[in-house]
């Protein structure tokens, strides 16, 4: 029978590789203090002893991919495993310190609700960049300020947020599978950037969760040519096609160019501050890849705009909160 006072929550994580994180995450979920709810870990084909270890839990279901399907197809995946009316998706390096969360969640989540984000930091630090995605004229901002958590945690306005950040977001499976779900055409950088807007073009908001935050433990302090270069591979490809799905023609016709002449002139003043071409021609790589994929792309968007309610691309007229 289906609990109205406590209805069923998946827990989804996507893993790969994370033994180091899991050995701290796991635990975490399962001491979660929320009467009913299910956890599911997909697996993408680790090497590290993840599989052992996640199988040693008795209440953690293990779907094994066998090979690395990528980020949006993984978690897919993980939400077609899913038997809860709510589900919370998890990235295996986020720490949840707050037993009572789902619950806090689940009571702020109403009828007019797409994406909620649960707020979180990097573990070496007080501030965080983690309160939600906005978008600019060239796309999503992900060039956020450095904020205290604790001053976000004070703003006594309730924030609207353009998009919900991957790692830890929550979201009713019937909204989720109106949505349509992660668009797998490139296994990352096209994921909770395109979902978000498309919760307002169907007439739902999203929300940034402040209650309480959760811990990320897997900083990356990588800034080599070559981790630049593969943060280039797909970021234009990604974000120019999401913004071919969702975008009005009029916004489009302005953002998409402001886009590409964001990522070329990014991408040459970083291939010139490491002294390597690699992410000049990385960035090369992804306008192949859209150019490929434009095909579908616009196939895509006569889909997506055919089921817009919302008239206006309220996405791009959410401000970065001040919190002053």
């Amino acid at each position: 029978m289906k609990d109205e006072k406590y209805p069923l929550i998946s827990v989804v994580m996507l893993n790969y590789n994370g033994l180091e994180y899991l050995k701290k995450t796991i635990p975490s979920i399962l001491e979660l203090n929320y009467p009913n709810y299910e956890f599911i870990i997909v697996d993408n084909g680790s090497t590290d002893g993840s599989i052992d270890f996640i199988k040693s839990f008795e209440n953690v279901r293990l779907v094994e991919n066998g090979e690395n399907v990528g980020y949006s197809k993984g978690k897919n995946i993980g939400f077609s495993e899913t038997n809860g009316e709510y589900v919370l998706s998890l990235d295996n390096d986020l720490l949840l310190p707050d037993k009572d969360i789902l619950g806090k969640i689940l009571s702020m989540y109403g009828k007019d609700t797409g994406f909620i984000q649960v707020l979180f930091r990097d573990i070496d630090t007080e501030y965080t960049k983690y309160y939600g995605i906005y978008y600019s004229l060239y796309g999503a901002n992900l060039h956020l300020k450095p904020i205290d958590v604790e001053k976000i945690q004070g703003y006594k306005k309730q924030i609207l947020i353009g998009a919900a950040t991957g790692g830890c977001f929550f979201v009713s499976k019937k909204n989720w599978d109106h949505i349509g779900g992660f668009d797998e055409s490139q296994s990352f950088n096209l994921d909770d950037m395109d979902v978000g807007p498309r919760a307002w073009m169907y007439g739902f908001k999203n929300y940034l969760y402040t209650g309480s935050y959760a811990i990320h433990l897997g900083i990356n302090k990588t800034q080599t040519a070559d981790s630049y270069a593969n943060r280039f591979r797909l970021f234009f490809s990604g974000h120019g096609r999401s913004m071919i799905k969702n975008y009005k023609l009029g916004n489009l016709i302005i953002c998409f160019p402001s886009l590409f002449a964001f990522q070329l002139v990014k991408s040459v003043r970083y291939s010139l501050k490491k002294k390597s071409p690699k992410i000049f021609f990385a960035f090369l790589e992804s306008v192949g890849l859209f150019l490929e994929n434009l095909p579908g792309t616009l196939s895509q968007r006569n889909i997506v705009q055919s089921k817009r309610s919302i008239e206006n691309d309220l996405f791009l007229k959410i401000e970065t909160p001040k919190f002053d």
